[in-house]
């Protein structure tokens, strides 16, 4: 409609000149002359700081001999001011013509977000779960290392969580597992084990660590390759603060179960 096209590029949307030039009637490069001027007492101002980028992006074609020619894109903003200098029908139709388009965009742009906001997030632990399920199928049917590890980057990228090969994983010994975190703040269970799964539950049931404090880690146990969750120094922080701030709780509630601990510390004698 109204031969206009948003463009979304550097976290805006625009409008490319050419169209502009089309819709109002006017030669391109009369059009570029204008654009040029508003931006020459844009800069110019010394009352108010104005970014020329909210207006106007330089940006560049290839014509027909496929030699570069400029142009502008043209924010929404950039389109109310070339708007203002129109006078009878072609400013009341270019107005109708950008509003309409900047408008769709908007409502498509919000549509969506509501749509992605009312679905359910899964949680780390049914990715887990997932990954556990599917490996151990592949394992079953003798699929290659390679094969698994596309599966499980395929798998975590959504979350922002990369995953890292074992051989990988020691070259970055600041990354600890639940179980070597548990080690380090005396978690234990009742059994006298390092509870990895109260370490798990505090840092993604509790805390809610960010995805980016984490790697998934392909792990080699011998006849079959799994997936472990390894936390940052962050992470292990984290855990230790959220402890202390809770007095050291004998109870840690997550993934819809309640675990039971206690506190072993290695004094060194």
């Amino acid at each position: 409609m109204y031969g206009l096209t948003v463009i979304k590029q550097n976290g805006g949307a625009y409008i490319d000149s050419r169209e502009v030039a089309e819709v109002i009637g006017k030669r391109h490069h009369n059009l570029l002359r204008d654009i040029n001027g508003y931006i020459g007492h844009m800069t110019k101002s010394n009352v108010i700081k104005i970014d020329c980028v909210d207006f106007f992006l330089e940006s560049s074609y290839l014509d027909e001999k496929g030699e570069t020619r400029p142009c502008y894109l043209i924010s929404k903003m950039g389109c109310e001011m070339v708007a203002n200098k129109l006078t009878g029908e072609k400013g009341v139709l270019f107005t109708v013509a950008y509003v309409t388009k900047f408008n769709e965009m908007e409502q498509r742009e919000r549509a969506e977000l509501e749509a992605r906001s009312s679905m359910p997030v899964p949680r780390l632990g049914e990715y887990n779960a997932c990954a556990r399920i599917v490996v151990r199928a592949l394992n079953n049917v003798g699929a290659d290392w390679n094969r698994i590890v596309v599966f499980l980057k395929d798998l975590y990228e959504p979350l922002g969580i990369s995953v890292a090969e074992e051989d990988e994983f020691y070259v970055a010994p600041q990354m600890y597992s639940a179980k070597q975190i548990a080690t380090m703040h005396g978690v234990y269970s009742k059994t006298g084990n390092p509870h990895y799964w109260a370490v798990a539950a505090i840092l993604n049931e509790n805390l809610f660590i960010g995805d980016s404090h984490k790697t998934a880690v392909t792990v080699d146990f011998g006849d079959h390759i799994g997936v472990c969750i390894r936390y940052d120094e962050y992470a292990v922080q984290a855990a230790w603060d959220w402890i202390v701030e809770n007095d050291f709780p004998d109870k840690v509630r997550g993934f819809g179960r309640t675990f039971h601990i206690k506190y072993e510390f290695d004094t060194g004698e």
